[in-house]
């Protein structure tokens, strides 16, 4: 799955967003810097009995920025069917993303 989104702070940010369904590894980039990851070799990111898995960071700078990325996984066949992606910044809904 991989997605862009802008924030809607006076810097304009942007958000990519890339998640290997295979391997299961992750990474979010703020910018093009690298702000979250999760390596493959991480044996949870394979693993999960929760529906809902939270990718939380926030940014540097002058205001407050704080990115929630919530991925919500089907309840049966979960990896075999599009898993849905909402952004949140600031606790505001900014973006809904479906895929893999």
């Amino acid at each position: 799955m991989k997605f862009t989104c802008v924030l809607p702070d006076k810097d304009g940010t942007t958000i990519e967003f890339y998640r290997n369904s295979f391997f299961g590894s992750l990474t979010i980039r703020a910018n093009g810097k690298r702000v979250y990851s999760i390596s493959a070799f991480n044996p949870f990111t394979h693993f999960g009995v929760s529906l809902t898995r939270n990718y939380e960071f926030s940014l540097p700078g002058s205001e407050p920025r704080h990115v929630c990325i919530t991925k919500e996984r089907p309840l049966f066949l979960a990896g075999f069917r599009p898993n849905c992606y909402r952004v949140s910044f600031n606790g505001v809904e900014i973006g809904n993303f479906v895929g893999t």
